[in-house]
């Protein structure tokens, strides 16, 4: 209730007692409404007081809100001022490298499109020219490259797989493939496939089965010097790969030795568990003490005068298979391996029952 609405009920109750016409009730009245006009002046000074603390209260908070943010803005214009040179140096140097980079970049662009052109030109080299030194000088610088050291090697091996030249082999071969590894041994196998699908036919051609042996009267001139360039390259690759086998395969590599040529050289002791070796020919090959546990993939696989009861160990199929082949079975009058060795039937006998007793 405001101050007008008790000054108006106190002039009614006033009213009303006058009228009643009893003094001391009026005058009672008059105190009544003195001390309702009183409390309702405190009351209104209470509420103003309570105003203004708020308001105060209110402006305190706004300036303590406003003190805060001046000294986080000074804060932070300090910190600015502090980071200002570092954020220079570092877009400074931010520049510089990309710069830096975008120049080896373009050099490196560059190197590569001239080897693109210089690798252009020594395919042209090879194609036009199937001579000694334009071929070898030709791929040489890219043999170890990144960019085409792949490439240069599948030239390499279509050139060998498809010369008669001894001297070509041997410089470009040394050139491509030596030191061999675990890193360039697929390319090897290619090489070694390649030159079994050009000399196998000379082979089967020349091949008396009277005397088992080859008669190279039967091949023509040409086809003669196919068949003994092929020979000595085989037999060098051959060479090539039990020196691979004879090294720690490296974990998850699957050894495909299917359809390969091996011929006429030393693969004792290599390992060759679990290789595929379908469609492969082993012919004059000593594998003394070689190891082939789990080989179960040997489709077609061509064993010739190899001594295979020599090895270490052989899966029980491929032992079966082994003993029961026309090609493959012991012969008493036949030399083995590289060095034409002979065994007896006692030797061959004994072999066996001991690999029938490895678990």
């Amino acid at each position: 209730m405001d101050q007008m609405e008790a000054i108006q009920n106190a002039v009614k109750i006033l009213l009303e007692k006058a009228q009643n016409g009893s003094v001391s009730d009026l005058a009672s009245a008059v105190e009544k409404a003195t001390d309702a006009l009183k409390l309702s002046t405190d009351l209104e000074k209470s509420q103003a007081e309570l105003k203004k603390i708020a308001l105060e209260e209110s402006k305190l908070t706004y300036e303590i809100g406003a003190a805060s943010k001046h000294e986080r803005s000074e804060a932070l214009k300090e910190y600015v001022s502090l980071l200002a040179p570092i954020v220079t140096v570092i877009t400074l140097a931010a520049t510089l490298i990309v710069q830096g980079w975008q120049f080896s970049q373009s050099e490196k662009d560059k190197r590569e499109a001239a080897e693109d052109a210089q690798w252009a030109d020594a395919v042209k080299t090879i194609s036009n020219d199937g001579k000694l030194s334009p071929t070898v000088i030709a791929l040489n610088p890219f043999l170890k490259s990144p960019r085409h050291g792949d490439d240069a090697r599948a030239y390499a091996v279509q050139v060998l797989a498809n010369t008669s030249d001894k001297s070509l082999f041997t410089d470009l071969f040394g050139a491509a493939f030596v030191p061999v590894g675990w890193n360039n041994f697929e390319h090897l196998l290619k090489l070694d496939r390649a030159l079994h699908t050009r000399v196998g036919p000379l082979d089967r051609k020349s091949y008396d089965p009277a005397t088992s042996t080859n008669d190279f009267t039967k091949l023509t001139p040409e086809e003669k010097q196919t068949e003994e360039y092929g020979g000595d390259a085989l037999k060098k690759i051959c060479s090539q790969i039990a020196s691979v086998l004879g090294t720690p395969r490296p974990r998850g590599v699957n050894l495909d030795l299917s359809a390969t040529y091996l011929y006429n050289c030393d693969m004792g002791g290599v390992d060759l568990s679990a290789a595929d070796i379908s469609q492969a020919s082993l012919i004059h090959v000593d594998i003394k003490g070689a190891k082939l546990a789990d080989v179960n993939h040997f489709d077609g696989v061509y064993f010739f005068k190899v001594a295979w009861w020599e090895a270490e160990n052989i899966s029980p199929a491929l032992l079966e298979f082994l003993e029961e082949n026309a090609d493959s079975k012991y012969k008493e009058d036949f030399k083995y391996g590289p060095k034409y060795r002979t065994f007896t039937p006692d030797q061959y006998e004994a072999e066996v029952r001991r690999l029938k007793r490895r678990p």
